[in-house]
């Protein structure tokens, strides 16, 4: 149950973070929304109502962030959980064309931020003995995504970090998820690639041309399903999920029922296939 549970959502004042950050409120949660901007903070955190507070601060920057989640547990109280959202998409193109700067970039906030925001509310929460950690993360973490490699190599990261996490966590009654919430036609990256210049033979083009193809197919989804899972990760009631990669597309309840063998099998996880010469013996492999 969310029941005046403290929540804060980074990268909670636009685009996807808002569409969580009101399903939480509208759950019950206190929500605390961050990001840059104190004045589009503000203006979201009026629009999602439910007494919603906002805080500004760089989740890239170490010291800003251990004094914003100090100043939140001391004005709001105790967050009971945090949903790393803040990102980039980072460049599209190929990776010798990208600078390192601009491709370390979205590691940086995608990945660094998600590090240090852990870092600083895992400290109360392993005090307190309770909490729940969500990471955003994509499928672009799971499979390969050419020309958007830093985004890619930034998802596949927070996956592997949540996974850690968990483990370490586990006797101290906090959980953490990472979580895949599909390809959004109407906020977040798409939306951001359709209102951003975008020449017209370029990478950015592609990719922008192929998110609308999959929304002309039905392959889309509307964000507010993704923030349905989140309200629901964020009221305790999927702990033995613990360090899984969920997505939009699971059933929560099918999974949690089923949770033995996911244990077991070790299901929703990152993991390397491995060749087995056995499983390969009478196979033809075309020249």
């Amino acid at each position: 149950m969310l029941n005046q549970s403290l929540v804060v959502v980074t990268g909670g004042g636009r685009g996807l973070g808002r569409v969580f950050a009101r399903r939480l409120a509208q759950s019950g949660a206190r929500v605390v929304i961050t990001g840059r901007d104190p004045e589009t903070l503000s203006r979201s955190a009026a629009e999602i109502g439910h007494g919603t507070e906002s805080i500004a601060f760089d989740v890239t920057d170490a010291g800003q962030v251990r004094d914003a989640f100090a100043e939140i547990e001391r004005r709001f109280g105790p967050v009971e959980a945090l949903v790393n959202n803040a990102g980039v998409l980072g460049p599209v193109d190929y990776f010798w064309r990208s600078t390192p700067l601009e491709w370390y970039e979205a590691l940086d906030i995608n990945l660094k931020g998600t590090v240090l925001c852990s870092h600083a509310v895992l400290d109360y929460m392993i005090a307190r003995e309770r909490g729940t950690i969500i990471n955003i993360a994509s499928n672009a973490g799971v499979f390969r995504w050419p020309t958007c490699s830093s985004y890619s190599v930034s998802k596949a990261a927070i996956i592997k970090l949540t996974e850690n996490l968990a483990v370490e966590v586990r006797g101290h009654h906090v959980s953490l998820f990472a979580y895949h919430p599909g390809l959004i036609h109407s906020v977040g990256m798409s939306m951001d690639l359709q209102q951003s210049d975008v020449p017209g033979e370029s990478m950015k083009a592609k990719l922008l041309e192929w998110c609308r193809e999959e929304h002309l197919a039905g392959r889309t989804v509307e964000p507010e399903k993704g923030a349905e899972h989140v309200a629901q990760l964020c009221g305790g009631g999927y702990s033995a999920l613990s360090g899984r990669y969920l997505t939009v597309y699971d059933d929560l309840d099918v999974l949690l029922s089923a949770q033995k063998e996911v244990k077991r099998q070790d299901f929703l996880t990152l993991r390397v296939r491995e060749f087995s010469p056995a499983l390969s013996a009478g196979s033809e492999v075309p020249d």
